[in-house]
């Protein structure tokens, strides 16, 4: 018989340990909120077979099938253009957060509550992105690791792509990664390196005076 040599590690618990909680998850029962806690449910039939895969208006891709036909929701890709050099990485496990903001002035009127508020601009919105760089035959995920810092120091232009962040970027797909993260990692798995970062989009190019 052979023994299999394949490790199985819950990234839910992977997740909590790092981040300090845990992502939230969507049931199927409309009328419950989501939550933060793993939840199943049984339907009499399966309407969307296993090996499904959604897709955006934009035609792009939400999900993919992974190596061992899991399925992988929300991967996004980076790449980053730098003069002659070119760097691309794929990621599988991680969190997609985004933050929407607006700049509003506010001008009070005379023997009148509350305020005339103003829509100035609006501002760029941010992508907070968690998750696991995981390497092959449990070696440390150097290769993905350089990646990722070439990506963050690249001065060139950089692209965010994905089904799910792509809805926000309507423009383009161009972006500013402002800060890059490699938390400590004690007694666990060495082929398995969490990390953070938070990106920016950069649609305007020009400044004109």
């Amino acid at each position: 018989m052979m023994v299999s040599t394949n490790t199985i590690f819950d990234l839910a618990k992977l997740y909590k340990t790092y981040f300090g909680n845990n992502p939230y998850f969507i049931t199927d029962n409309s009328e419950q909120p989501t939550t933060q806690e793993i939840g199943y449910s049984i339907t009499t039939e399966n309407t969307r077979p296993r090996g499904s895969i959604d897709y955006s208006s934009k035609n792009i891709p939400f999900n993919k099938i992974g190596a061992y036909g899991q399925a992988i929701w929300f991967p996004i890709t980076l790449r980053a253009t730098d003069g002659g050099e070119f760097t691309e990485i794929e990621i599988e496990a991680c969190t997609v957060g985004v933050s929407l903001m607006k700049e509003i002035i506010r001008t009070p009127v005379s023997e009148r509550k509350g305020k005339v508020k103003e829509c100035f601009s609006i501002d760029d919105y941010r992508f907070s992105i968690k998750g696991f760089l995981i390497g092959q035959n449990r070696l440390v995920p150097e290769d993905q690791i350089n990646k990722l810092k070439k990506i963050f120091e690249s001065t060139g232009e950089i692209e965010l792509n994905g089904g799910y962040p792509e809805i926000f970027l309507d423009e383009s797909c161009r972006v500013a990664v402002s800060s890059l993260d490699f938390p400590e990692v004690q007694g666990k798995a060495v082929w398995i390196r969490p990390f953070s970062m938070n990106i920016e989009t950069d649609y305007i190019q020009d400044l004109i005076i």
